[in-house]
């Protein structure tokens, strides 16, 4: 058990420095004084830094949207639009404002279209499962004639003109 736990330490300690500092300013041997073992020790969980990333990356594609912010109740919620997409908002800007999504938001935003390994990182990826699930709600919502008929992707041009607005009621 203790290899697991010290094998997730790794990856966590090694995301806080990534988002810091980007994949090239962190090193294996800070990963390894922050997680407190040798650094020849992290060679018994990891090959290289690459692997380490590789592995974050994974386990970060692993996570559906669907999953963490769907559910039963917010489903039923269909029937009223506005319910469900104020409840739909707030769920989703819960679910990015958790440390470890800060986290890796902003590894993404920094190292964005970087090759590491065999791995380009993109926003586009990251947010295409967000996507798709959109366009299969609004889609939906068509088809059972609770909004008016739009082409799903337009719908996307008028979320943001709205978040235009948005913006620049909040902004300093």
């Amino acid at each position: 058990m203790k290899q697991a736990n010290t094998k997730q330490l790794i990856l966590s300690t090694a995301l806080d420095l990534f988002s810091q500092h980007g994949y090239n300013g962190a090193s294996i041997r800070q990963i390894a004084r922050k997680v407190g073992i040798r650094e020849s020790a992290i060679y018994n969980h990891y090959k290289s830094k690459e692997e380490i990333f590789l592995a974050i990356l994974s386990e970060f594609k692993s996570r559906t949207f669907s999953e963490k912010i769907l559910s039963d109740d917010l489903l039923d919620d269909l029937s009223n639009p506005e319910k469900f997409l104020r409840n739909f908002a707030e769920r989703l800007i819960t679910f990015w404002n958790t440390p470890q999504e800060r986290k890796f938001i902003r590894l993404l935003l920094m190292e964005q279209f970087t090759r590491i390994g065999n791995k380009e990182l993109s926003t586009t990826d990251y947010l295409s499962e967000l996507r798709k699930m959109c366009l299969l709600i609004f889609g939906e919502m068509i088809k059972t004639k609770i909004i008016k008929q739009h082409n799903p992707s337009s719908i996307f041009k008028i979320v943001n003109m709205h978040i235009d607005f948005f913006w620049a009621a909040i902004k300093n």
